[in-house]
C-alpha cells in the first residue's frame, strides 16, 4: 500500500512540473496531502509492527523459551525505549532464568515507568527478593542490604523483608542499620516464626557486636530484645557484659541482678556481682 502511494506521488510529482502555472498550486497541495498520508501510514505500519513483536515475546514466555522472548522484547524496545509493559516481561524471564540483576534492572525500569502498572510491583518485588537472597548467600552483604531495602520500600508491611535486610547488614557489620531492620521488622511481624527469627537477629547481632568490641551497640541490640522477651536470661548475662565494656557500672550491676532473679544462685550472675562489689 505505501508503495503504491510512493508511486502517487512520483506521478503526481511529475504532474507538477509539466502542469500549467495556473494549476501549479493545486498540484502542490494535492501532493503535500498525499505526502502526509504516507507518513502516516507509515507510522501506523511502525506501532502495528512493535505491538505484533510485543504479541509474540509474550507468547515465547508463556512458552518458556526465554532468550527468544527476551530478543523480541529487546527490538520492541529499540522502538520504544517507554514500553513498560516490554519492560515487565524481561524482568519476568530474566527472573525465570535467574539472571537477578537483569531482573531488577528491568524491573525497575518497569516500575519507574509505570509504578500502578498492573504485576509491576509483584515482579519488580520477586526480583529484588530474589536477588537479595542470592546475594546474602554469596556473601554479598552490601548488595544483599540494597535489595531488601528496595523491596521494603515496595512492601512495607511484610516483616520478612526487614528480617534479611537486617541479616544483610549484620554480615556487612553494620550494626546499626541491623538494629533498625530487626527493630522495624519486630512492628510488622505476627506471633510466628518470623517474630522468633528477627528476635534471634537481635540476640544475635548483640553477641556479634560484643566480640567484635562494639559494646555500645551489642547494648543497643540487647536491650531492644529485652523489651520483647524479659525473661531471657544468657541476654541480661550478655546485656551486663556490655555495660561493663562500656563502663557503665550501674547498668552492669542492674543487668546482673536481674539475671540473678531469674536464675537464682546462678554463677556468672553472683560472681560478676561479687567481683562488682554490688551483692
Amino acid at each position: 500500500m505505501i508503495g503504491e502511494f510512493v508511486e502517487l506521488v512520483e506521478d503526481l510529482r511529475g504532474s507538477r512540473e509539466r502542469a500549467r502555472p495556473g494549476h501549479s498550486l493545486l498540484a502542490l497541495v494535492v501532493w503535500i496531502t498525499v505526502a502526509a498520508l504516507v507518513a502516516g501510514c507509515a507510522t501506523l505500519g511502525a506501532v502495528e509492527s512493535i505491538d505484533s513483536l510485543l504479541k509474540q515475546a509474550v507468547a515465547l514466555y508463556e512458552g518458556k523459551h526465554y532468550d527468544e522472548a527476551i530478543a523480541k522484547l529487546r527490538d520492541v524496545l529499540a522502538r520504544d525505549a517507554k514500553s513498560w509493559t516490554a519492560y515487565l516481561y524481561l524482568a519476568r524471564s530474566y527472573v525465570a532464568k535467574l539472571d537477578w540483576a537483569q531482573a531488577i534492572d528491568s524491573g525497575r525500569k518497569a516500575f519507574e515507568l509505570a509504578p500502578q502498572g498492573q504485576d509491576v510491583v509483584p515482579v519488580f518485588a520477586e526480583a529484588l527478593w530474589g536477588g537479595g537472597l542470592a546475594s546474602l548467600q554469596q556473601g554479598k552483604f552490601r548488595e544483599a542490604a540494597a535489595n531488601f531495602v528496595d523491596y521494603i520500600k515496595l512492601k512495607p508491611g511484610e516483616a520478612p523483608g526487614y528480617l534479611n535486610a537486617g541479616r544483610a547488614y549484620l554480615g556487612a557489620g553494620a550494626f546499626g542499620d541491623a538494629l533498625s531492620a530487626f527493630a522495624g521488622g519486630l512492628g510488622h511481624a505476627g506471633d510466628g516464626g518470623v517474630r522468633r527469627e528477627l528476635l534471634d537477629g537481635l540476640l544475635d547481632g548483640g553477641r556479634r557486636a560484643l566480640t567484635g568490641g562494639d559494646p555500645k551497640s551489642a547494648i543497643g541490640f540487647l536491650e531492644e530484645y529485652v523489651k520483647v522477651d524479659p525473661s531471657h536470661l544468657s541476654a541480661y548475662l550478655d546485656l551486663g557484659k556490655a555495660n561493663l565494656q562500656a563502663g557503665d557500672r550501674g547498668e552492669a550491676l542492674a543487668a546482673y541482678r536481674r539475671a540473678l532473679q531469674l536464675s537464682p544462685g546462678n554463677e556468672e550472675a553472683l560472681r560478676s556481682l561479687l567481683n562488682l562489689g554490688g551483692r
